[in-house]
């Protein structure tokens, strides 16, 4: 005889590989551009603008999830109020071929801002913010900022939807504001880490999770029948 305890049972199962299934299709749907796992990966960026003193050096010391094996990018800025609105440094990395921004559901990093840089008018340690450059001319598209602080340990920037015109992505600029409404006189030091662009899941995961769903309820009408006919 049959009873209505396998219903639970194999539900219970169904579900859990609908959610084994769902996280690794979005995994592989994530672009990652710097995880920085070796000094190779600073050679990708590049000082863009801003009239700051400064420097970028692989620091294998430093890493966003304790990894061992892992480290990160890290930035000296000097800054210096007689400069003005030019009272800042923005790093780029270059992208080739460009991204179809249009599938990207967001942008993400970890920040983490040294303890020792100097403070700025609200006693943070700068504004930061990112920009997509988009098409062959590097069209500027500003994303969403935050202001950076010390206090908080890392960081974890994010931007989600983003903004403008990322149907063709030919570089990243990663850009720390200290001009006269931030008034940062001295050096500020920070590192990055996990540069991320995530994705709109794949239709592949959909498709998995409608057969999976589907076979839930397929099984639960069996079970429902076999029960009924006992």
């Amino acid at each position: 005889m049959r009873t209505s305890e396998s219903h639970p049972r194999s539900v219970l199962i169904a579900l859990l590989g609908v959610f084994v299934a769902i996280p690794a299709a979005r995994a592989r749907a994530d672009v990652i551009l710097n995880q920085f796992n070796d000094a190779s990966e600073l050679n990708k960026w590049r000082f863009d603008f801003g009239s700051v003193s400064h420097t970028a050096v692989f620091d294998p010391t430093v890493d966003a999830n304790n990894n061992p094996t892992s480290g990160s990018m890290k930035v000296t800025l000097g800054f210096n109020t007689s400069l003005g609105g030019d009272n800042k440094g923005a790093y780029t990395r270059d992208i080739f071929p460009g991204l179809d921004g249009t599938t990207f559901t967001g942008l993400s990093m970890d920040v983490k801002v040294d303890p020792s840089s100097a403070t700025d008018a609200f006693g943070q340690n700068g504004f930061f913010n990112a920009a997509l450059r988009n098409g062959p001319n590097y069209d500027y598209q500003s994303q969403n900022g935050i202001g950076l602080s010390s206090a908080t340990g890392w960081q974890h920037y994010t931007v989600s939807p983003l903004t403008g015109t990322i149907n063709d992505i030919r570089g990243l600029t990663l850009q720390l504001y200290g001009g006269p409404s931030q008034n940062i006189n001295g050096p500020v030091t920070f590192w990055i880490d996990n540069v991320t662009f995530t994705q709109v899941p794949e239709p592949a995961s959909l498709v998995t999770f409608g057969c999976v769903a589907m076979g839930c309820l397929l099984h639960r009408r069996r079970v429902v029948r076999g029960n009924q006919g006992t």
